[in-house]
């Protein structure tokens, strides 16, 4: 317990960090921190899908992840705003390519899937995230909603989902995740987001800011199970605990940030649409 809440301490006392960085010397500082995000996660999901994807592949998908990032900090720079479209062009060229050799050398379709899962898991998703970051009006508040609503969200479902057990939400894929559990996620993602909205009062295009912190608070959270589930279940098909174990007492980068991505995807939308 003490060494899960001193490196859960220290992952924190990072994020704050990057905040800091990025309010007070410049934005694009934070896209380091989503670089690390995308390179690890890849790694980690590419080490745990290895017995099942095209057989040297791995280093593929390392390759990939590091060309995605640069690739992408390098067309942000001289062409602003159109990165996303490059990023997601290099995506699916990857794709093809896979697609195409897994056609010659006649694979079967569970290998074939788990071929693709690398190239848009966790990539495409902390494209939002990187996007999100270069919004000039919403990027902070953005940022700040998805890593404030996921662990709230994480935390009041494993204080509800403790305290009060009760059916279980998917006992296929997270046995420990009951349905009790899920409504008090609901409510920390909420909370978090409401508190979000109350402290730094963003001017936001809506007719009830209010109304709108919350709404965001409650779809992020479900989006955020979602988000847990999903990596439940490629860990499962992979037959691993946790995804790494560079964060001592809590697993791997993915393990950290599976519902935060998720979260990322449906706030970038919302506030592109605002």
């Amino acid at each position: 317990m003490l060494k899960r809440t001193i490196s859960g301490s220290v992952y924190v006392a990072v994020l704050v960090g990057f905040f800091l960085l990025r309010q007070l010397v410049d934005h694009t500082i934070f896209h380091i921190l989503t670089g690390i995000f995308l390179i690890m996660g890849t790694f980690e999901l590419a080490r745990m899908l290895k017995p099942f994807t095209l057989k040297g592949w791995f280093w593929v998908y390392i390759v990939y992840s590091v060309v995605f990032f640069a690739r992408y900090l390098l067309i942000e720079r001289f062409y602003s705003g159109w990165a996303w479209l490059f990023s997601l062009s290099f995506a699916g060229v990857m794709i093809i390519i896979t697609s195409v050799y897994a056609l010659i050398v006649r694979t079967d379709r569970k290998t074939f899937l788990a071929s693709l899962l690398p190239f848009i898991y966790p990539a495409l998703f902390l494209l939002t995230m990187l996007l999100a970051n270069d919004m000039l009006d919403y990027g902070f508040i953005a940022l700040l909603l998805a890593f404030v609503i996921s662990p709230l969200s994480d935390t009041f479902a494993y204080l509800v989902g403790s305290s009060v057990g009760g059916p279980k939400l998917c006992p296929k894929l997270s046995p420990k995740k009951t349905w009790s559990g899920a409504i008090g996620g609901l409510i920390g993602g909420a909370v978090g987001s409401i508190i979000v909205y109350f402290i730094f009062r963003p001017e936001i295009n809506f007719f009830s800011p209010v109304l709108l912190f919350i709404l965001i608070g409650l779809v992020a959270s479900v989006v955020n199970i979602i988000g847990d589930l999903f990596e439940s279940y490629i860990k499962r098909k992979a037959g691993v605990k946790d995804s790494g174990k560079i964060i001592p007492g809590h697993g791997g980068i993915l393990d950290r940030i599976d519902g935060t991505m998720f979260t990322m995807v449906f706030i970038y939308i919302v506030f592109l649409l605002l």
